[in-house]
């Protein structure tokens, strides 16, 4: 279908999008997922204790060691600088203890691979000068949960990412100081200072990776202050390896050891991990590694978490990033990329490492709406429709699946929803009794769809005659999809629905269709 594009005026994109708001069929559920709220290993209660202080209610803890924290997609903000205590969190290894940030002068970093190879103190690498550099740190596995073959690893969603301003030295300034590199040195390999487990092969388990030459010289910087403020332990503290515009695995903390050499570090993390390979094909060098993070954006909110917004003039926000380019142009969606509308740049640019804020304001009547956003780059790359699916759900970049739905209501409530219970009180869903009148077919399939599917279709999706309330998927009482594209749907998977081809036989599937059209009639 060809898209119509954002020179059509803004009364027949409103008017598009007031039909989405009906018809969309884009659930936004994933085997994993909970009814309203993404679900962490541990529950963020309020008096789960976390380093650094850091409340558990931003985020989704997915681990709490090696630390794994998500930032939730309604704590993200819609600024262009994200707080330390809202910073995602991926540790590959425990984190060190906490008397490298009390004493940072003692910290000690080892230079090897340049004329002067020495070790050099902190308070040393400080007297060299300053550069601040405004960069993106994104998880190569942000997006994962997206992939549909259950790749392992945190499933994340959208938030684990964040932007962010580095202070330090350039790693072209010490090696300039240290009488500059070896002859043959064609990489830069850093090494983290965490404690590595006794009697494991050191290449096993150790956080060491290597980037280009040309990058490290080029804008990596050696950094020890975080948006003004040291580096806090659980955000690499007290010395940081930045690489702008390069995945945060390469973005090495409690960095400890610089060589410049040759080859490539033998460890396993750098030869056959963050690589990007085909499903079921193990990793190994000849592979591309996580280096430059690719055009991608998403909407953050309002709405995320399934929050409800009071409908009227609505402002949607959300984030865009390039590694390296910098970003021309983002566009929204309300129908799933048929009509796009181009979308305000908000702020200043911070440079190309930065991500861009962006938003879209619109008179929207109360109902649920998808919305979507496509960002272009500074040489022309266009985010795509698909993701490149690869063994491990690395580099997710599609805008599809990580739609944002928005439930958009008449009223608040006085307090705000927190509970699953208060946000369907919220959106005033309506429950009513069971359909008397099916066929044979339709109460087949409403067993299906409550009992057969797992996770059940309930879960999600909102349908008065099952007695579901869920709100993250579209309300099928008001979208009253057809038999067709329910079927495609729940054959094949949508957004980040799972697909249900090996779970439901093809007759389950078109009993559950047929169950939906009845009972939605």
């Amino acid at each position: 279908m060809k898209s119509r594009t954002s020179t059509q005026s803004r009364r027949d994109f409103l008017r598009a999008v007031s039909v989405a708001g009906g018809t969309l069929l884009l659930p936004a559920c994933t085997k994993n997922s909970q009814p309203l709220l993404e679900s962490s290993v541990e529950p963020p209660t309020a008096r789960s204790k976390l380093p650094d202080g850091l409340h558990p209610g931003n985020f989704i803890i997915h681990s709490k060691s090696p630390l794994a924290l998500e930032t939730r997609r309604s704590k993200i903000g819609s600024g262009l600088i994200t707080p330390a205590s809202r910073f995602f969190i991926r540790n590959n290894l425990p984190i060190p203890s906490a008397d490298i940030v009390e004493r940072t002068d003692a910290w000690v970093l080892s230079v090897r691979g340049v004329k002067q190879a020495r070790s050099i103190t902190l308070p040393e690498l400080q007297g060299l000068g300053l550069q601040t550099e405004c960069a993106v740190i994104q998880c190569s596995g942000n997006g994962r949960a997206f992939f549909a073959h259950g790749p392992s690893g945190s499933t994340w969603k959208t938030g684990a990412a964040g932007c962010a301003l580095w202070t330090g030295i350039r790693i072209s300034t010490l090696v300039e100081y240290l009488g500059g590199a070896v002859a043959n040195a064609k990489f830069l390999t850093a090494t983290g200072g965490e404690a590595l487990p006794q009697g494991i092969d050191r290449n096993t388990v150790v956080v060491e990776r290597s980037i280009p030459i040309s990058k490290a010289l080029d804008d990596t910087l050696l950094t020890w202050e975080m948006n003004g403020a040291p580096i806090p332990l659980t955000h690499g503290g007290p010395l940081r390896l930045i690489v702008p515009g390069y995945y945060g695995c390469n973005n090495i903390k409690y960095v400890k050891r610089l060589t410049f050499a040759e080859q490539e570090t033998d460890a396993a993390i750098q030869r056959s991990g963050y690589r990007l390979r085909p499903i079921g094909v193990p990793g190994n060098p000849d592979q591309p590694s996580m280096w430059r993070m690719p055009v991608k954006s998403w909407l953050n909110g309002p709405g995320a978490d399934g929050v409800p917004v009071l409908a009227g003039r609505v402002t949607f926000y959300g984030v865009a990033l390039s590694g390296e380019r910098g970003i021309r142009r983002v566009e929204i969606s309300f129908d799933r990329g048929n009509t796009w509308v181009n979308a305000r740049i908000e702020g200043p640019d911070l440079g190309p490492n930065a991500w861009r804020a962006f938003s879209y304001t619109a008179e929207l009547a109360p109902g649920q709406y998808t919305a979507v956003s496509r960002a272009t780059d500074t040489v022309g790359e266009v985010q795509p429709l698909h993701r490149v699916e690869n063994e491990r759900g690395y580099g997710y970049n599609a805008w599809l699946e990580a739609a944002l739905t928005v439930n958009l209501v008449d009223a608040l409530s006085e307090t705000l929803p927190n509970r699953p219970e208060d946000i369907r009180a919220a959106t005033k869903a309506p429950v009513v009794k069971k359909n008397s009148v099916l066929t044979p077919a339709g109460e087949n399939g409403r067993v299906a769809f409550s009992e057969s599917a797992q996770p059940p279709c309930g879960v999600c999706h909102t349908l008065s005659d099952a007695g579901s309330q869920g709100s993250v998927g579209p309300n099928l009482d008001q979208i009253r999809p057809d038999r067709r594209r329910i079927e495609s749907a729940v054959t094949n998977g949508v957004g980040a629905m799972p697909a249900y081809r090996d779970v439901l036989t093809p007759k389950q599937i078109q009993e559950i269709a047929e169950y939906i059209v009845e009972a939605t009639r």
